[in-house]
This record gives structure tokens, sequence and C-alpha cells, in this order.
């Protein structure tokens, strides 16, 4: 028996005052992050910085402090949740009241999370998410971690009353500690991590603050102490190149660094249970989460790796969920598998699948389109390089390379299998590797689109749409696309079960 009562209406624990005011603070910061950068750098060409003793400045933050405390207060106040027959109710608002009401039968995941001011003040937050929305409809963003699992127990409990699955309402609740990733594991997914996107992230970072930047290298003379490390002319081609060749090293040493410390802290302390219908997974540093993964659920499911994380015997599992929050997707996944779990957990979710999987290739067209995107890619970067000195020309063989053994491996990795159960698709390219897996019954549309390059050669992309992700099989006949829809259409009308 609960020592909590849910039924009358309730507020979060008095320490959510100091959530919301945090909460509110951090996301204004966070929006002035870049003007903040460019000020610190003008500060720092100029030698001096901002008075802080000011009145002025004083009177101004602790108004803005002020003023945020008092929005904290009367959100709190206002802001009371509790369960009402079938449905959980949460009231809030300061000026404009609102009251929410959600059904058990549409509640999608219901996770615990706590960041690091949740952590000081040794609270928790609970999110509920729902199927079929833009965001989370509710979230509590302070209570004790004890009435947060009785919570989090209560209505997974009346949700699993109203679930029509006998197959899930009967299983035991048996679970088991399946998964835990060593930080050895940690560090190497983070080695072995895509640091392009890192390094796109840093490098457009930069271009925001370019012309502060660059008075501060030009205040600080960088660009003639470079020229003396070197010994060159102000007009010598070798010394642009050097520069270039240094700043991109750096900023690739910057990237490196940025994806294992952001794999480390978003996956710390990755623990996964194992439960006949689904899982639990927890984890995170600073923003730690724990949240369920039922079966039913499940709309999508990804494995991938890449050529390093292979060799390593490192993949990834990521699941897709009807759920409201589209951010929140990043937690439903699991790094640091290898191959036998990979299988395991696969044929939990999708039973005998792997051993069914007939590879059908697309159409060769599939190799032209990509080579054919490719070369106007090309087109628009010499156009650049056009500009700089024509050793940069030499880059082209590098750049073509690429986009050969990219092509030849994308049509290689490239395959697609539908059957009574499943559809899979694989794919990938020069590095990446990635298989996706739909339960048939879980298909909400079936799409056909048809460029006018295609109905040229009678060809067409099928998309298999469910509640979260959608499944394209591009580039197929146009019969075989026919085809496939009607038997995935049929498959749906005909099988009499529920797509979550």
């Amino acid at each position: 028996m609960s020592e909590f009562n849910f039924e009358n209406p309730s507020r979060q624990s008095a320490k959510g005052i100091l959530v919301i005011f945090g909460v509110s603070v951090f996301k204004v910061g966070k929006g002035i992050v870049i003007a903040g950068a460019a000020l610190v750098l003008k500060y720092l060409q100029s030698g001096k910085g901002p008075d802080l003793t000011q009145p002025i400045f004083i009177i101004s933050v602790l108004a803005i402090a002020i003023f945020f405390l008092i929005i904290a207060i009367l959100r709190y106040l206002n802001f009371k949740f509790f369960l009402k027959e079938d449905y959980f109710f949460l009231q809030k608002g300061i000026i404009n009241k609102e009251e929410i009401s959600v059904s058990f039968g549409r509640i999608q995941n219901v996770y615990i999370k706590q960041n690091l001011l949740q952590q000081l003040i040794n609270v928790v937050s609970l999110a509920i998410e729902t199927a079929g929305d833009d965001k989370t409809e509710i979230e509590i963003n302070a209570l004790s971690k004890t009435k947060a699992l009785a919570l989090k127990s209560k209505l997974l409990a009346e949700v699993k009353a109203q679930n029509t699955n006998s197959d899930e309402l009967d299983a035991a609740e048996t679970e088991e500690l399946y998964f835990k990733a060593s930080v050895k594991k940690l560090l190497l997914e983070g080695m072995s991590e895509n640091h392009l996107k890192s390094f796109v992230l840093i490098f457009a970072f930069l271009v925001g603050i370019y012309q502060d930047i660059k008075e501060f290298v030009n205040s600080v003379e960088f660009a003639e102490r470079f020229r003396g490390w070197f010994q060159l002319n102000s007009e010598s081609v070798m010394t642009l190149l050097l520069f270039n060749i240094s700043l991109v090293g750096a900023l690739l040493v910057v990237s490196f660094f940025f994806s294992m410390i952001r794999m480390f802290v978003q996956n710390f302390d990755l623990t996964v249970i194992r439960k006949p219908n689904g899982l639990e997974i927890s984890k995170g540093l600073f923003n730690k989460i724990s949240l369920s993964l039922t079966s039913s659920r499940i709309q999508t499911t990804t494995v991938s790796t890449n050529r390093l994380k292979k060799a390593l015997g490192l993949y990834k599992l990521a699941f897709t969920q009807a759920m409201a929050n589209k951010k929140q997707q990043l937690s439903f996944s699991v790094v640091g598998l290898n191959r036998n779990q990979i299988y395991e957990l696969l044929d939990q979710f999708y039973p005998k699948v792997l051993d069914k999987i007939t590879k059908h290739k697309p159409n060769i067209y599939i190799v032209y389109r990509r080579l054919w995107l490719n070369v106007w890619l090309l087109i628009v970067i010499n156009i650049g390089l056009y500009f700089l000195p024509m050793e940069f020309l030499l880059l082209n063989i590098l750049f073509v390379l690429y986009i050969g053994f990219n092509t030849y491996y994308m049509y290689k990795k490239t395959y697609y299998h539908v059957d009574e159960n499943y559809v899979v698709l694989g794919g990938g390219g020069l590095i990446d590797t990635f298989s996706k897996y739909l339960e048939i019954h879980k298909a909400q549309a079936v799409e056909i689109t048809q460029t006018i390059f295609q109905k040229r050669r009678k060809l067409a992309s099928l998309t298999v749409h469910s509640a979260s992700k959608s499944i394209t099989i591009p580039h197929i006949e146009k019969t075989e696309a026919l085809a496939i829809s009607n038997f995935i259409l049929y498959l749906v009308e005909s099988q009499n079960k529920d797509w979550m």
C-alpha cells in the first residue's frame, strides 16, 4: 500500500521553486551565450572588464532575479496534480489558468529524470508522455524520489489495467540486470564517434562570433607570431596553408574531445534492466534519466555502427515510440552493446526476424542519382576553391575518392525485406552501417512517391509510415512498390493487432 494518496490534489516539493527559478535563468543564459562570448572577446581585446560594482548593474541583476523568483513562486502555488477515476489531472498557470487531463489509456511512457540542480537539492522530475502530441503534456519538476517512484508505479499499474493485451497482463514481473556500460566502453564509444558532427557544431559557433575573433586575433598579433615561428613572409602560400591546416587540426582535436565528453556525460552509468515486456533504461551524469520501454509501444528500431565501432565490437540500439517529446527520442538508445546482445534484444522485440531476412536490392538508379547529386555538390565546392590558391584544387582528388567509395558502399549496404511480419531496411556508406526494423501491424500508412526521373524509368520509392519514424525503400520497380503496398495494407487490415 502506497504511503501517498494521489487522489487528493497535491503540490510538488517546495524545492520546486528553486528548480523553476534555475530553469528560467538557464534558458535566458543559454539564449545569450553567443552574445556573451562576443562580449568576453571584446573585453579581452580592450584589456579591461566590466565594472560589476556600478549601482545600475547591481540593481538590474537584482530586479531580474526578483522577477524570476516571483514567477517561480506563483507557478509553484498554482501547480497541482491528482488522479481521479481513469484520468491524471494537472492544474497550472498564473494569469491564464489551465487544467490538463490525460486518460491512463493514452499514457505512452512515464520516466524520471534529474538535472544537476535537482541532484544538488535532492529532488527528481517526473514526466508523462502520450502518443500523438508535440510536447510533454505533464512534467512535475520537483518530487522526492520516493514519491516519484510511487506515482510512476501507480500510473503504470493503471495503464496495465486498461491494456487489452493479455500477454502483457499475464507476463511475470521478473527483471534482470542485462547490461551496464563500463567507463572503458563509454570512452571507446566516444573515441569512435562521428566527430564531423561536433566539428560542424563548433565551426558554426565560431562563424557566429567570427568578427570578434578576428579583432581578438589581430589585437594579440597572432598572425605575425605565426609567421615568425615558421620564418615565412606574408606573401608565402605555405604560410596560408600551414595556418589553415593548423586551424582545422585544432578544431578537429576540440571536436574529438567534445564528442568524447558528450558521449560520456549523456551515457554515464548506463544501465539496462531487461523485463519480459521491455526494458528499463537509466543513464546520465548531469541530467539523469530513467525510463521504461515497452515492447508493444515500440514503433521502429535501428541498429547502427561504423567501421571503427565494429572493429571494437560496439553497436548502438535505438528505439522510437509514438511519444510526445521528440527530443526525448534520443534517450531511447543503448550504446556499447556487442553483437550477441544485439541479436538477443532483436529476437526479444522481433522474434526470428534475423532468420527470415532475404535481402533485395534497389534499382541501380540509386547509384546514378547519388553520383549526380555529388557532382553538383562538387561544383559548388570548387566555386569556393576558385578564389583560393591553385594548390587547393588538389583537394578534388580526396573529394572524388570519397564520393566514389561512399557511393559504392552505399549501394552495397542498401537492402530491403518485407514479409508477413516485418519491414526491414539496411543502409549506410563508407563509414556508417544501419538496419531499421518495423512490425507490419504498426504501419499507419503506405505512400508511393515518384519523381519525373523515376517515372521515366518506371521506378518509385515506397514509404511505410509508423506513429513515429518512417521507413523508406528507395528506387524500386513501380510494379513491385504497388505489390508491397497492397501486401502491407492487406496485412494491416486483416490482422487483429493493435499498433501500440
